[in-house]
Formats: structure tokens, C-alpha cells, sequence
């Protein structure tokens, strides 16, 4: 039989305590401006946070976030293409806790996750190329002469505008940029856009 303390106790056992070696990633949910120029009385919404979730578990909780905007409006959901480093970011939220102390802790979810995406906090060296043709030849071609170059196999991934090209580690980009320049952007730590949808 248990008392009256042991259930207050309980019921504050919120939450776990440990990330059972799964990485850690940031996300970021967001229906842009950009993508919704033509929709009436339209209101830019994101919603950010750290999670041990992959892609794949997080579709319901983005399928929700779409839904809950306006008739016609695109949402993206945007997770990182580096894994973060959960002891960084609590030794970052720390100091600036301690520094900010009328800081809205109501906001402590999208705080975390800023923290997280400083690319102090990376666990990884991932880069990524946004390519922004959305041509499977030339996707091809280019993605072979990333290959050449970084001796590595890129991951290729669809965007809404063309696709975003996933090595493992960096190199020397120039003689690379100087062919693509016009149409890809190096990024060397970001967030990749794994998903869309429409309300």
C-alpha cells in the first residue's frame, strides 16, 4: 500500500534520465514565409527541439504540425546532419542559464535546441552540398566528382528544390566549386530538410 508523498513522488518522475546510445539530433519545424507567399492572412510557424528520435518516428508529430496550419500550406521539417554532443550543450545551457537568470524558461525547449545546432556542439564533421538543380543527370554527374574527390560515398537525399549531398567528412572543395559553384552551396554543419507537407 502506498501513501499520499509516494504518489507526489511519482508523479515528478517525468522524463529519462540517460539517451540509451542513441545520437542526438536537432530539429525543426516550420512553415516559412517563403513557401507560403500566396496563402491569406498566413502566419510563419517553427517549432525546434533535441531529440534521440529518428526521421521515420518523428513523421506523426510533423503530419501534426502541418495539419495544424492553414488550408494550402507547405511545412518542412528540417534534423541535423550531425549528430550533437549531449555534454556540450548542457555545459553551454548551464552557462548561459546561470548568466541569463530572468531568462523565459517556457522557452527553454527552442533554447536547447540553438545551443545544439552551434557547431561547437557537433558531435560529427559532416558536410552537406545543397544542390539546387533538380536534374537527375546532373545530380549524377556531380555526385560522381564528389566521390572522385573525397574519396568517400556520398548520401544522396531529395529536397523540394533539388537535393542535398551527405559526405562523411570534409575536403579540399575548390577545384569542385570552381566546376559547381553557381549552383551548389557548401554547408558544413547544418540542418537538412528531410521532409514536406501540405495542409
Amino acid at each position: 500500500m502506498c501513501n499520499e508523498g509516494d504518489v507526489i513522488v511519482k508523479n515528478f518522475l517525468w522524463g529519462t534520465t540517460s539517451y540509451d546510445d542513441k545520437p542526438v539530433h536537432v530539429v525543426l519545424f516550420v512553415s516559412r514565409n517563403k513557401d507560403n507567399r500566396d496563402i491569406k492572412d498566413f502566419k510563419e510557424r517553427r517549432k525546434s527541439f533535441i531529440t534521440t528520435k529518428t526521421v521515420e518516428e518523428l513523421r506523426p508529430e510533423f503530419k501534426a504540425f502541418a495539419e495544424g496550419g492553414l488550408k494550402g500550406e507547405m511545412s518542412r521539417m528540417y534534423y541535423s546532419v550531425n549528430a550533437r554532443d549531449p555534454q556540450k550543450i548542457y555545459t553551454q545551457l548551464m552557462h548561459f542559464l546561470f548568466d541569463n537568470p530572468d531568462f523565459n524558461l517556457c522557452s527553454i525547449q527552442s533554447k536547447i535546441a540553438g545551443i545544439a545546432a552551434q557547431k561547437e556542439c557537433a558531435l560529427e564533421h559532416k558536410w552537406m552540398f545543397d544542390f539546387d538543380i533538380n536534374d537527375e543527370i546532373q545530380k549524377h554527374n556531380f555526385t560522381i566528382r564528389v566521390s572522385q574527390l573525397s574519396d568517400s560515398c556520398p548520401m544522396v537525399y531529395k529536397t523540394p528544390n533539388g537535393y542535398a549531398i551527405v559526405i562523411n567528412h570534409g575536403f579540399d572543395t575548390r577545384e569542385l566549386m570552381e566546376e559547381w559553384g553557381d549552383n551548389v552551396t557548401l554547408k558544413r554543419d547544418d540542418l537538412l530538410c528531410v521532409d514536406w507537407d501540405y495542409k
